[in-house]
Formats: C-alpha cells, structure tokens, sequence
C-alpha cells in the first residue's frame, strides 16, 4: 500500500469513535496521546478504562446506538463495533460526509490508518507495515522504544527549542543558525544515544564565538 504519512493536529476537532470495547478503548487511548481533547464514543457498553477516562472529563460516553446524525461535524471517524456491517455502514457515511475514517475491522476501504507510534516528550518516531503486517510493525516499535525512548530525545528536543529560539532572537544570519542548529542537533543526538549524564554544550552560551566559528 502506498501512502501519504502525516501529523494530524486534533485539538479542538471533534473525533468520533463507534464502539466501547478493547478496540475502541485502544483507539481512544491514541486519540487523547495525540492531543484530541473533543473525543466521543457511541456504543452500548464500555470498558472500565473508558467509563473512567469519562469520569476523568477526558472523553464523552454517549450509551446508545449508532446514528447517522453522528457524524455530523465530526472532524475523523472510527468504526471499532464488533459488527462488520455496522462497520461498514458508518464507512459508506463518513465517506459520503468527507470525513477522515478508519475501520478497525477492515470491512470499509479506511482513508487513514494509524501507525505504531513512539513518543518521547516532543520526539514521535513511528513506523507502519503497509496494513499487512501489523505484528512486525509492532515489534520495530518496541525496538524503536528500546532505542530512543526513556526521555533522553525528549531532553535533546527541548534544548534544541531553546537553541533555536535564543538563535532566532540573536542571530540575523539564517544560513549561521541551520549550521549552528545543525552541529547541535549532531552532538545532542550522540549524547542521547550514549548515555553520558550532561549534554554536550548544555552549560554553552551562544555568542561572537560561535557566530564566527560558524562562519
């Protein structure tokens, strides 16, 4: 399968999900790691991990069954019944409404899939099988967890913030600062990776030095 990959930005968009069981609690999970902060479920029972979520504010319950009125004003769309042609009747729906839509079942051709994501602080790596190999998907994912996650990146991340900001406000010369964003980028990935405890050039200050060894 050839896709596009992309970062969706759900904050402040309504997200529907259909469905209350395993599957919807483990979309629902994604969703709100994902910055959805408009997130509501139809279904006619929900998992204890949902009906807690709900309680914590985080989500909305709606206890009954699917209605086509749903979907109204529904930025993105998950069918995650147990019922394939429920499943598929959501799908035709959403697709006629314009709506993002996955099918957990696989009954509906989905014009998104999600991927098996990592996430450290700002840094998300995530990787994606195709649909055809969802199991190995999620072994590179643990592999990728293994490698970059654990806060270092999440560290090298936010001084590369506070770098790029000072730089922005201190440096004129945009070919001075990707240079000089570059190196830093470099030398923070290495410490990451290697474990040492401070990160190199974290008691550094951007000055006439750097600009001219930049130059």
């Amino acid at each position: 399968m050839t896709a596009y990959p992309a970062m969706l930005r759900l904050s402040g968009r309504r997200c529907l999900i259909v469905g209350g069981g395993p599957v919807a609690q483990r979309k629902a999970d994604g969703l709100l790691a994902g910055g959805a902060d408009r997130l509501e479920l139809v279904g006619l029972s929900f998992t204890p991990g949902l009906l807690e979520l709900a309680r914590q504010g985080r989500l909305q319950l709606h206890a009954r069954e699917y209605r086509s009125s749903d979907l109204d004003g529904a930025f993105l769309v998950v069918a995650a019944t147990d019922d394939p042609a429920l499943n598929a009747r959501i799908g035709r729906e959403a697709e006629r409404q314009g709506r993002l839509f996955n099918d957990a079942s696989g009954s509906w051709p989905s014009s998104f899939e999600t991927a098996a994501a990592v996430r450290d602080g700002a840094v998300l790596l995530a990787v994606h099988a195709g649909g055809e190999a969802p199991a190995l998907a999620a072994v590179l994912r643990s592999e990728l967890e293994r490698r970059y996650g654990g806060g270092r990146y999440a560290e090298a991340a936010r001084r590369m913030g506070e770098l790029r900001r000072r730089l922005l406000e201190q440096e004129p010369d945009a070919d001075v600062r990707r240079e000089r964003l570059r190196r830093e980028a470099v030398r923070l990935s290495a410490w990451a990776a290697d474990g040492r405890e401070e990160a190199p050039g974290a008691k550094r200050t951007e000055g006439k030095d750097d600009r001219q060894q930049s130059t």
